[in-house]
């Protein structure tokens, strides 16, 4: 038996009402799951257009503070530093006291210093404030994990995580395209000062749809859990997946709109809109991977991250020798609806595999690895722009080598269930 069959419910102190599934789930009517799913959709599209607000006002940005590229390349990696550094200790915490304060927290955190990016003055305090920046966001993901095994029983979960992390596509829509919209309108510095507005609002209703977990607040949960989880080979392959797969997925959208206006010669406005259309198909196709998980997909976690990969990989590759615009915007699409077979299932992979009462601190430890990598996607990149002179060629390569590394661990990935129940 192994060291995670120790994480089992029956191994630990239960509330009087069963395990801490049981007495989660039962504060969760059918309205109250759609008012949770509908509030933390919202909230994660308000997060990722947050955050890709900066691909797009990177632009002007650069302009009015005369960055070069590895410049440009540090402001748009330094949010991953924190971001990434959050997910083990959100997750922690998650699964210690409940999702609850830890949502609120961290939407009411990055909301605070989304509006204070308007106000910065220099290279530093645009490095700094995003460092800050990602602390809020950096909660978020594995909170939201802990929030989905409180109110679904697991046969429900590929879906509903689905959903919510599908956002990320929806936000990266609507961060690119309102994003460009204010800037041309108003500048970029309004347009950080009104999504920062909206982000106090939305941790407000947060507040009101989570509801506590009462065994999680008793702190109910496994000794030395950080130790066990990561002696599982699976999580720490699953890890290196993400790992590989968000260095190109952060890699293209951190820097496909400036590649767009440098190649294609569009403007800002329009750069938004061919961005959001990539976003929105991939928004649909992770939702329909999340559906496919939960009927069809036991078993075979390891086959969707597979052909996943493999998509990434052939698509980025014929997007790297495009010649029109809608042929490469095709080949984009095709490559993110790829990753999002990869995205849905590692982070099913801890809901479906592991006992709730590890789910937060595995979820976090998975998207550490991804956003590690997402952090040093843009400044590679960023590198490898000015060392080429202002080519992508050698970034496409450093893209597709990883789209590769993620398909050969993914083959070798193995699945060990330990917690079946529905």
């Amino acid at each position: 038996m192994s060291q995670l069959s120790d994480l089992s419910v029956s191994s630990m102190p239960v509330s009087p009402a069963g395990s801490l599934a049981q007495s989660a789930t039962a504060l969760y009517g059918r309205r109250q799951k759609i008012f949770v799913l509908v509030t933390l959709l919202f909230s994660w599209i308000l997060a990722n257009a947050d955050r890709m607000a900066m691909s797009i006002s990177i632009i002007p940005i650069t302009k009015e503070f005369a960055l070069d590229a590895q410049a440009a390349g540090m402001v748009l990696g330094s949010f991953y530093v924190s971001y990434a550094l959050m997910q083990l200790a959100a997750g922690w915490l998650a699964d210690r006291f409940g999702s609850r304060k830890v949502l609120v927290f961290c939407v009411a955190c990055w909301s605070v210093f989304t509006s204070l990016t308007g106000v910065a003055g220099s290279l530093f305090g645009l490095i700094l404030i995003r460092v800050l920046f990602g602390i809020g966001e950096g909660g978020f993901a594995p909170a939201s994990t802990v929030t989905i095994a409180e109110a679904f029983p697991k046969k429900e979960r590929a879906r509903a995580k689905s959903l919510i992390i599908g956002a990320s596509f929806l936000g990266s829509a609507v961060g690119t395209g309102a994003i460009a919209a204010l800037i041309h309108a108003y500048g970029w510095r309004f347009a950080y000062h009104a999504f920062g507005l909206i982000g106090v609002v939305v941790a407000v209703v947060l507040w009101f749809a989570v509801k506590d977990s009462p065994a999680r607040v008793r702190g109910e949960r496994p000794k030395g859990l950080f130790r066990t989880l990561f002696r599982k080979m699976m999580l720490k392959k699953t890890m290196v997946i993400f790992f590989f797969s968000n260095i190109v997925y952060v890699g293209l959208i951190s820097w496909m709109p400036t590649f767009l206006m440098k190649t294609r010669d569009i403007d800002i406005v329009h750069v938004g809109a061919a961005s959001a259309i990539p976003y929105l198909v991939a928004f649909a196709s992770l939702n329909v991977v999340g559906w496919l998980l939960d009927k069809a997909g036991q078993g075979r976690d390891r086959l969707f991250m597979m052909v996943g990969a493999a998509m990434v990989v052939i698509f980025l590759a014929l997007m790297a020798v495009a010649t029109s615009l809608p042929v490469l915007l095709t080949f984009w699409t095709l490559s993110l609806v790829g990753y999002t077979a990869v995205y849905g299932t590692v982070f099913a992979i801890p809901l479906k595999h592991l006992p709730d009462e590890s789910v937060g601190t595995a979820s976090g430890i998975i998207n550490f690895g991804g956003q590690v990598a997402a952090g040093i996607a843009p400044v590679v990149i960023g590198m490898l722009v000015g060392f080429g002179k202002g080519s992508f060629t050698l970034a496409f390569t450093f893209l597709l080598a990883a789209g590769v590394a993620a398909l050969m661990i993914a083959f070798t990935w193995k699945a060990e269930d330990h917690d079946a129940s529905a």
